[in-house]
């Protein structure tokens, strides 16, 4: 039985999912060809940049609807509360520094380093959240998942392939998945 905050976290996972696969259905060359853009690429064109939009403030509002719903004070909540504060700030500054980071050098920069937060905060997170998971068969698998999501951003970041979507997909899917089902399980203690 899913409650409030468990229940805000997946619309808040779906919500991201289907707006940027709506994204990728508009203009699939972008980030579906050898040399991979990465999504942040779809905020900048007109014909994407609502639903780009809308899948990052959307997961970011419903986040933090999670986050206010998970009450109690018992440590795993409380950490679970600050994970899932940071997870919505960061998609909003990730959302925030997307318009402007074609414009010029600096504000690339800032988009770099809230995407590497971001890309870093996942793995971190996916750490901390794989303990409160039940069915640890499937938790590790999505664990790896997201470990190896990182190795391909590292490799992307490394200018060694272009896989940066690739990377994004991995690490976003992986965490995502995991924090539904630490969401619920710690609900539920």
């Amino acid at each position: 039985m899913r409650g409030r905050a468990s229940s805000s976290v997946l619309y808040a996972q779906l919500s991201l999912a289907l707006f940027l696969a709506l994204c990728i259905s508009l203009q699939p060359g972008m980030v579906l060809k050898w040399n991979e853009a990465g999504l942040s690429n779809y905020g900048v064109h007109i014909k994407t940049a609502v639903p780009y939009s809308l899948a990052f403030s959307v997961c970011a509002l419903l986040t933090f609807v999670a986050a206010r719903h998970l009450e109690g004070t018992s440590t795993p909540r409380l950490r679970l509360r600050v994970l899932l504060v940071t997870y919505g700030i960061l998609n909003l500054l990730a959302l925030a520094s997307t318009y402007g980071y074609t414009l010029n050098a600096p504000l690339k920069h800032v988009h770099m380093v809230v995407g590497i937060s971001l890309m870093l905060f996942e793995p971190l997170g996916a750490l901390w959240l794989f303990p409160h998971v039940e069915g640890r068969t499937a938790a590790r698998w999505w664990l790896g998942a997201e470990l190896a999501g990182l190795v391909l951003g590292v490799i992307d970041f490394a200018a060694i392939l272009h896989i940066l979507f690739l990377a994004q997909l991995v690490t976003g899917v992986s965490f995502g998945v995991l924090l539904v089902s630490a969401t619920r399980r710690v609900e539920v203690q």
